[in-house]
């Protein structure tokens, strides 16, 4: 069953224990708290590990390149990437035009052949047309895991008990509560994608297709 902000917010103050917030825009010292620190406990938790519900794919947009001698173009970032995975091994103009884009994605360990390196807001490559896989800040909580959800609301828990409830020693043990929840939730990711034998490309295979 997918949860809501509002019902991650809920299990967040049920760990302090607090009252329930009854909406979004509510008006209490908890309901506050929650709004200003969902998104960083978000974030945190979607830098720790690339969450497979969080994974997208962006085309990057093309800005000027101030390391001509080092790079053949620059990007900027989208606004949205909470931790970059790879640049995909083909240009945005193939995806159209052929199935290269399905079948990339059939042989993941390919995907991440490409160099580039990250500075300044920019990403550096030598990939015309790069499309960027990363995880974004801004996945839907439908999509989220119970695991995740669960480690969400902890890890909320312990940066709103202070302002609402005053109690460090509470705090202490969400803390413990928070980095248990986390590992599990990373492990749970993991373990529904199962490394398989096309996660590996021989290095046979990739000299039959010219590319070492």
């Amino acid at each position: 069953m997918a949860l809501s902000r509002l019902q991650i917010w809920n299990m967040a103050v049920g760990e302090l224990p607090d009252a329930r917030i009854d909406t979004i825009e509510e008006v209490s010292i908890a309901a506050e708290a929650c709004r200003d620190q969902y998104q960083p406990s978000l974030e945190l938790l979607l830098d720790d590990h690339a969450y497979d519900f969080a994974n997208v794919r962006t085309t990057l947009a093309v800005v000027t390149n101030d390391r001509e001698q080092e790079w053949d173009y620059a990007y900027s970032l989208p606004a949205n990437v909470a931790r970059p995975s790879h640049v995909l091994p083909f240009s945005a103009a193939d995806v159209s035009t052929s199935r290269t884009f399905s079948w990339y994605g059939a042989m993941r360990g390919f995907e991440a052949i490409v160099p580039f390196r990250i500075e300044g807001g920019r990403l550096y490559t030598n990939q015309e047309g790069a499309i960027l896989d990363h995880t974004t800040t801004e996945p839907s909580e439908a999509t989220f895991t119970p695991k995740f959800a669960r480690a969400l609301a902890l890890e909320l828990a312990c940066r709103i008990v202070m302002p609402v409830k005053k109690d460090r020693a509470r705090q202490l043990e969400l803390i413990r509560m928070a980095e248990i929840a986390r590992e599990r939730a990373k492990a749970d990711d993991m373990n529904r994608d199962r490394e398989s034998p096309r996660d590996f490309v021989p290095e046979v295979q990739l000299a039959r297709l010219g590319l070492i």
